[in-house]
């Protein structure tokens, strides 16, 4: 008792290195040592802001508590997760945003009706709410809330007259796309319709869409199964390196060295093909129309690459590079998985080929560091690809006599809504209507309900 009570001193206040040993006595003697990591945790939620900075026991006693899945101390690990923001902040630090979440699964009691009310307190730190949300989607996933009763609570949320902050309704729609709830794309589209959601964060709609539907072999948790407290603070930046840890900072020397080997390499490759370097070092190479083509495919210049920057000029692009651009584009696994929802299982081919020609003109082309696609180059493929989507778009529009973009959007859109990108085509015409097609492309959108 005596060791117990001298390692509890010892992490009571901050200290220089990580007292792994203290920790570890702690660890080991679990019902002897709650009763002081509880009164440390209480202590934090008493004093708050007046707390002295140096206090550390709290701190290390949320992770501990967590280790020891102290269910009977949930709701006192909730009301200190549910205090103001900047209290919160001064209590826990980083902790707030990085594992705050997996603190409170391993400590859940069962009590969801306490995890829904304290996720719609707009009083309460958004990122501890969020981090909320992440334990119930844990639960979901470990099949302890029913999926009914989780999206019903997550409609709640995005129906509720009340505002609870876009903080938590991108940390919503961020959820909606990870449990793969296709059945939640009214809600998905509704929360970005309204603005409510931080783009910069998770992405634009047609990005939440590919997240939803790609799934990985192994989906990743939301929190941790099980919370070590050692390793979990081990790489807090406020500890010094401990001789133990000379290992795990070499290896992560020599993964840098090799990283940075890597990029080095890449930009030497970017450098030479884009122009940079010492220009002196550099020579233009004349290239014949029937010579082999310089990147190595064994075709003629003239069938190759020449082909391609002419179809560049043009606004086309090549069967190959609308392959790598429609990569994220998402795809129907060659067999079938149980418990999966495909594309193909909610739209008809018709939709996706649509799609799929309006994904090529609006997703962002990423460019090398420094480089930038001129906006002409950008006009011209947008212009083809959404005339080319018009086309097939009006043929529907005729043969279902389809009478607005509502109707249309409801039967056959996914990424984007068509008065979306109606209006951009609209604009790009504006600019160059070589194909004489602007007057009738008006035409078709006030007859479905937009001048």
């Amino acid at each position: 008792m005596e060791e117990l009570q001298r390692a509890i001193e010892n992490i009571t206040y901050f200290s220089k290195k990580l007292p792994k040993e203290d920790l570890e006595l702690i660890g080991a003697n679990r019902d002897e040592a709650i009763p002081y990591l509880r009164k440390a945790v209480e202590k934090a939620i008493k004093e708050k802001d007046n707390l002295d900075g140096e206090y550390m026991l709290h701190q290390y006693g949320i992770f501990l508590l967590a280790q020891f899945q102290d269910r009977d101390f949930f709701p006192r690990m909730m009301a200190l997760a549910a205090l103001p923001e900047d209290t919160l902040d001064f209590l826990i630090g980083d902790v707030l945003t990085e594992d705050l979440g997996s603190i409170l699964y391993n400590t859940y009691n069962g009590d969801i009706k306490l995890l829904k009310q304290t996720i719609k307190k707009k009083k309460s730190s958004d990122f501890a709410r969020a981090q909320m949300l992440d334990v119930m989607g844990q639960l979901y996933l470990d099949q302890k809330l029913d999926k009914q009763e989780w999206q019903d609570f997550l409609r709640e949320l995005v129906y509720d007259k009340k505002d609870i902050g876009d903080y938590i309704y991108t940390a919503v729609a961020d959820m909606i796309c990870r449990c793969h709830f296709t059945d939640m794309l009214l809600e998905l589209r509704r929360l970005y319709q309204d603005g409510r959601v931080d783009e910069y964060a998770i992405g634009k709609y047609d990005e939440s869409l590919d997240k939803m539907f790609t799934y990985g072999d192994k989906e990743k948790r939301f929190c941790m199964e099980q919370i070590n407290v050692v390793k979990a603070l081990r790489g807090w930046a406020m500890f010094e390196p401990s001789a133990d840890d000379g290992a795990d900072e070499a290896a992560k020397e020599d993964e840098k060295s090799a990283t940075q080997g890597i990029l080095d390499r890449k930009l030497s490759g970017f450098m030479d093909e884009f122009g940079g370097g010492n220009p002196e070092q550099r020579r233009v190479v004349k290239i014949g129309r029937n010579d082999p083509c310089p990147c190595g495919s064994g075709k003629k210049y003239k069938q190759c690459c020449l082909k391609k920057s002419q179809l560049a000029a043009d606004g086309a692009e090549s069967a190959q590079e609308q392959e790598k651009w429609l990569a994220a584009y998402p795809k129907m696994d060659e067999q079938r998985k149980e418990g999966r929802v495909y594309l193909e299982d909610l739209y008809s081919a018709e939709s996706i080929a649509i799609d799929k020609i309006v994904y090529l003109a609006l997703r962002a082309r990423p460019m090398p560091l420094g480089q930038r696609e001129p906006d002409s180059v950008i006009a011209r493929r947008r212009r083809r690809y959404l005339t080319d989507a018009y086309r097939q778009f009006v043929a529907i529009v005729e043969r279902e006599q389809i009478q607005s973009f509502s109707e249309y959007d409801s039967r056959y859109a996914i990424h984007y809504p068509c008065g979306e990108w109606l209006l951009e085509l609209i604009e790009l015409l504006e600019e160059d209507d070589s194909e004489g097609i602007l007057k009738e492309v008006r035409k078709t959108c006030k007859n479905m309900g937009i001048v």
